[in-house]
């Protein structure tokens, strides 16, 4: 019963009542629309009447009241049928939408390591596929069931009111079924298994080979890693014939067989009971009559098996999905008085990798902090838990004296503009883009960043100007262009903690010039922690801390750095000699 409860609960979503309020309306709805079926049964006894009395007048009367009895029931089943159509395509839509948008507000506070680790193929197919799996069967599934409980229920009073031994005959059969489908049922659910992770693998393979064509093609690759991709759609292929052909298509041609010979078998019973005379022919055509209405429920039932496990795999997806635990959130938001960072003991790992080891910083407030060391030292990982993308494994980060555990997310991200070196743009015009820094901006605010990060000249180049829609993540653009784009929005937030990394990696020089000018007026009064490379753009950083190994080797001035033998030095000489360098 516990298991039965919970799976009710996930295939509603969790709405149970309102899905059993809807369900009582369907079960209305199914007892009103067997009305005819019952008016015929009685229809055919008055037929009967003269013929089992001689001499007896046909009851006219009676079949005049039936026939008004079958008006009413087409006026009311008309009102009837829009409420359960309404509730079912509309109302259980609702619960749909309102499932994805708890979904959507799930995963915004998820840590970035969940998405690290999550492919993005199989969150595409929860969202969009599961839940399409959830909405049909919903929609189908469980109102054919109601239909089957109601039938059930009336046959069998009206049944066994009419003869016990013929109403065995009837019910014996779909006994005798129902082991076979418990046993499909089970072969079925692996078989839904493999096609959905060929489904994932599809999504997956598709989402792959379409943003990195411009690579693929460059190493004249597309072809052969299309031939991945295609043999993903050919696994999907297999599995799916494998569920019709393997499981679905024999408990529907085996459900079709043995109801097939139930009604052979209630035609033999009341045939045999008939010519003993223990049976009337009223109740062998009533018996008739109503296996049909019986049977053809159940048979679609049976058909509904490979949805029924599919869906219950794409529930538990879903289920699954929420259970991901987000970052914790205080009941009530602290709100710092100063823009101070500080990096309190801090360790961090990826999974099982240590990224950084007992780490103490301190960004002041109103100045520029430079993080420099090789890839993989820890730099843009410490802008990260800055921004609380992540939790620290241990120690602890401090935003004004407060920790940033203490603050909710949106409060905490108010105070921060981002300009990461990996830049994304939705698929919205430019307008919209730099707008996401401040949704209430005027056109003229957005057109005087724009000018400020020195994109305002290229994107009045375009056909439509800032209502030119860029690609998905920027594709028709440059990597210089969604960059100036991107710190135009940074520029429109006028956060108080700006996170540069790397954001003139992708600019000619003579852009560059204009940006760290732009930059420069940006980070007037603020508290910014800049990642660069390119050590001749932070000279005039009030602090540069060295990292290597996600541990601190060095920090101090330019020329206090410069002095010293340490790594800065060594890479300060290195870019040197490789800004001498030339092709030979």
């Amino acid at each position: 019963m516990k298991k039965a409860k919970k799976w009710f609960q996930m295939m509603t979503l969790g709405q149970t009542k309102k899905y059993i309020r809807i369900l009582l309306w369907n079960l209305l709805d199914s007892f009103v629309v067997s009305i005819p079926s019952a008016l015929m049964l009685l229809t055919i006894y008055c037929l009967l009447i003269p013929v089992s009395q001689p001499g007896t007048p046909l009851p006219i009367n009676r079949i005049v009241i039936f026939c008004v009895i079958l008006l009413l029931q087409f006026i009311g089943y008309n009102f009837l049928r829009r409420k359960t159509y309404i509730d079912f395509c509309v109302g259980f839509a609702g619960t749909i939408k309102n499932s994805r948008i708890r979904m959507g507000e799930h995963l915004r506070c998820l840590s970035m390591g969940f998405f690290s680790n999550r492919d993005a193929g199989d969150l595409s197919t929860v969202l969009l596929r599961d839940y399409s799996e959830i909405e049909n069967l919903s929609q189908k599934f469980l109102p054919q069931v109601a239909t089957i409980l109601i039938r059930f229920a009336l046959a069998l009073v009206v049944l066994t009111a009419f003869d016990r031994r013929m109403m065995l005959s009837v019910f014996v059969v779909i006994l005798l079924a129902l082991p076979f489908v418990f046993m499909s049922y089970q072969k079925m659910s692996f078989i839904s298994a493999d096609l959905q992770r060929s489904q994932q693998e599809v999504s997956s393979g598709i989402l792959e080979y379409v943003g990195g064509i411009q690579t693929l093609k460059a190493f004249h690759m597309a072809g052969e890693h299309f031939e991945t991709l295609k043999n993903s759609l050919n696994s999907q292929r297999k599995a799916a014939i494998g569920l019709e052909t393997g499981a679905a298509a024999p408990v529907s041609m085996l459900g079709r067989f043995i109801l097939n010979c139930g009604i052979a078998l209630v035609m033999l019973t009341g045939g045999l009971f008939l010519t003993k005379g223990t049976l009337s022919p009223f109740y062998y055509i009533a018996f008739l009559v109503l296996t049909l209405t019986i049977y053809d429920p159940v048979l679609v039932l049976f058909t509904f098996i490979a949805d029924f496990s599919r869906t219950t795999r794409s529930g538990q997806r879903i289920e699954d999905l929420f259970a991901e635990k987000p970052l914790p959130e205080p009941h009530i938001s602290q709100k710092p008085e100063r823009m101070d960072i500080v990096f309190d003991h801090v360790k961090f790992a990826y999974g099982e990798k240590q990224v950084l080891h007992d780490l103490c910083l301190h960004f002041p407030e109103n100045s520029v902090t430079a993080l420099v060391g090789p890839s993989g030292s820890g730099k843009s990982t410490v802008t990260r838990l800055v921004a609380r993308f992540w939790d620290v494994t241990g120690g602890e980060v401090r935003l004004g004296g407060i920790p940033v555990k203490n603050m909710k997310t949106d409060d905490l991200l108010s105070h921060i503009s981002m300009v990461f070196q990996d830049v994304y743009l939705f698929h919205d015009t430019i307008e919209g883009n730099i707008r996401m820094g401040k949704p209430e901006a005027t056109q003229e605010e957005i057109i005087s960043a724009a000018k400020a990060a020195a994109c305002h000249d290229f994107i009045m180049s375009l056909p439509n100007g800032y209502l030119t829609v860029v690609g998905e993540g920027g594709s028709t653009l440059s990597g210089g262009e969604k960059q100036r784009i991107s710190i135009a929005r940074a520029m429109l937030k006028d956060a108080p903690i700006i996170l540069l990394d790397e954001a003139t990696a992708s600019l000619d020089p003579k852009n560059e010039v204009l940006i760290q000018q732009a930059i420069s007026a940006l980070v007037e009064e603020k508290t910014v922690i800049v990642i660069a490379h390119r050590l001749q753009s932070i000279c005039n950083a009030d602090n540069i801390i060295v990292l290597e190994g996600g541990c601190v080797t060095e920090q101090g001035t330019h020329e206090y750095l410069l002095s010293g033998d340490g790594m800065y030095s060594r890479l300060w000489k290195e870019q040197g000699q490789a800004e001498r360098w030339q092709i030979q």
